[in-house]
């Protein structure tokens, strides 16, 4: 039985989108959280880390140093999931985030935002943890150990 052109392409179709769903479905499923804009994908993670350096007065951006412990789930520039070690580094602060109370050697919880496409990274909420609080730094980067990230209430 020969088929009409009008069905074939609706077959076409519907194939079409359903291999493009799958792969959405797919791209969402990350443990990060994420949030799709005009301006591209912006990551969200709840992050754990000891405060190294607190910002240079009169510095701009403004921005606070952090150790961090490894991140399976990190989403590189290239939308791949690149695991990263456990690593000291600069964070900025978002615009109304302050450190107040916050002190060098505070362990502390952050939600950090990641948008490549704008090429903006920063810590949107902060907050200081309890001293006993347990940070694992040598935890391998692998997201069965990663998975208890949760927000910064």
């Amino acid at each position: 039985m020969k088929k009409s052109a009008p069905a074939e392409l609706f077959i076409t179709a519907l194939v079409a989108a359903t291999l493009l769903m799958g792969g959405c479905a797919s791209k969402h499923s990350r443990k990060t959280q994420s949030s799709t804009t005009q301006s591209g994908i912006t990551y969200t993670y709840h992050l754990r880390g000891i405060v190294k350096a607190l910002p240079v007065p009169g510095e701009s951006p403004e921005s606070v140093s952090i150790k961090v412990p490894p991140i399976a789930h990190w989403v590189g520039m290239s939308g791949k999931i690149e695991p990263m070690m456990a690593m000291t580094m600069p964070y900025q602060l978002a615009t109304g985030v302050t450190l107040h109370g916050i002190a060098t050697g505070d362990k502390i919880a952050f939600t950090y935002k990641v948008n490549w496409i704008i090429d903006r990274m920063v810590i949107t909420r902060i907050k200081k943890l309890p001293a006993e609080a347990v940070i694992n730094f040598s935890v391998p980067a692998d997201a069965r150990t990663m998975g208890a990230n949760k927000p910064v209430p």
